[in-house]
C-alpha cells in the first residue's frame, strides 16, 4: 500500500467494536482495509469470508476510530486485500529468510501459482 501512496496509521487496530487490519491515509481519504489470506482455495476464496456481519463490525470500529481521533473531516473508504499464497512458497521464503524485496526477486509476482494479491478499493 505504501507504494501506492498510502500512509499507514495503524496495523491490527482494535477497539470495543472490532478489529481493522490496516488503517491508512491518502490525501483527505481515510482507508480501512481488511486483509484475508489463504494458502489454497479448499475452503473458498478469501473474499468469501467478508460477509454482512464482518462488514458491519468493520464499519462500527471505523466509526469509533474516526470519532475518538477527531477525524470527521476525512472521507472514509473500505478496501479489501485478498492474498492467496502457496505453502511451498511460504516455505521457500522461510528457508531463505527473505524480505519483501527478496520475495519479489524470487519471481513470485510473475508466477501466479505461488502468489496472487488482489486489492479492491471501495469494496463496501
Amino acid at each position: 500500500m505504501k507504494e501506492e501512496g498510502y500512509f499507514i496509521l495503524h496495523k491490527n487496530y482494535r477497539n470495543k467494536y472490532g478489529e481493522i487490519d490496516i488503517i491508512a491515509k491518502k490525501g483527505r481519504n481515510l482507508i480501512f482495509t481488511e486483509v484475508k489470506t489463504r494458502t489454497n482455495l479448499e475452503y473458498g476464496d478469501p473474499l468469501e469470508t467478508i460477509n454482512k456481519l464482518k462488514i458491519s463490525r468493520i464499519k462500527r470500529a471505523a466509526s469509533f476510530y474516526i470519532a475518538s481521533n477527531k477525524l470527521s473531516g476525512f472521507n472514509p473508504s473500505f478496501n479489501v486485500i485478498s492474498i492467496i499464497i502457496s505453502r511451498s512458497f511460504i516455505e521457500e521464503i522461510a528457508i531463505k529468510e527473505s524480505t519483501l524485496q527478496a520475495i519479489t526477486s524470487l519471481g513470485a509476482l510473475k508466477d501466479s501459482k505461488n502468489l496472487k494479491i488482489e486489492h479492491i478499493e471501495d469494496a463496501f
